[in-house]
């Protein structure tokens, strides 16, 4: 009976160390969720979704627009994307400005490359991770796809990687 009373004690401690674990992991996660919902990731969501709502005309006209073949579409599209990132003009203030959204898209890049680490390490919640994260992963890596593929080949090797294992995390695509 003493060996019983113990085997249940020792499985009780276990128990509740795994639930002190998850519980961190999902406290670290929601830490995440703050710094995402705050500045200066939440002003670069901004930037980024004034940027596209300016040119919401012409991404209609380029959704419409018959074209000869699908790469004729992704190639207008990919033009669209670099103009959009390159020479978008995003009021900061009443008297600034910021030319394209390369430093917004870099920050958010980092953050989800951050994310990424914090769940390898399994310090962060997965499942929370994926539930918040994920729909906006894949909205920012697919919108922006031909900016990142051009970044990676172009000047960081990896560039976006780490957005679109959380966009994708079984290695699906846009």
């Amino acid at each position: 009976m003493l060996i019983l009373g113990t085997l249940a004690g020792g499985l009780w401690a276990v128990r509740e160390y795994f639930d002190k674990q998850h519980d961190a992991r999902v406290a670290e996660t929601l830490g995440y969720v703050r710094r995402f919902s705050s500045d200066p990731l939440q002003a670069a969501q901004t930037h980024i979704g004034m940027a596209w709502y300016s040119v919401k005309d012409v991404l209609r006209t380029l959704e419409e627009t018959p074209v000869a073949s699908p790469e004729e579409f992704a190639s207008r599209k990919r033009q669209l994307v670099m103009t959009v990132v390159d020479k978008s003009v995003i009021p900061l203030s009443s008297s600034a400005t910021q030319r394209g959204l390369v430093p917004d898209l870099d920050l958010l890049v980092g953050f989800f490359a951050e994310l990424q680490v914090c769940l390898d390490a399994q310090l962060c919640d997965r499942t929370v991770a994926k539930k918040y994260f994920q729909p906006y992963a894949q909205r920012l890596y697919c919108v922006h796809e031909p900016f990142i593929v051009w970044k990676t080949k172009s000047y960081s090797q990896g560039y976006g990687d780490e957005l679109k294992r959380m966009a994708f995390p079984g290695g699906g695509q846009c």
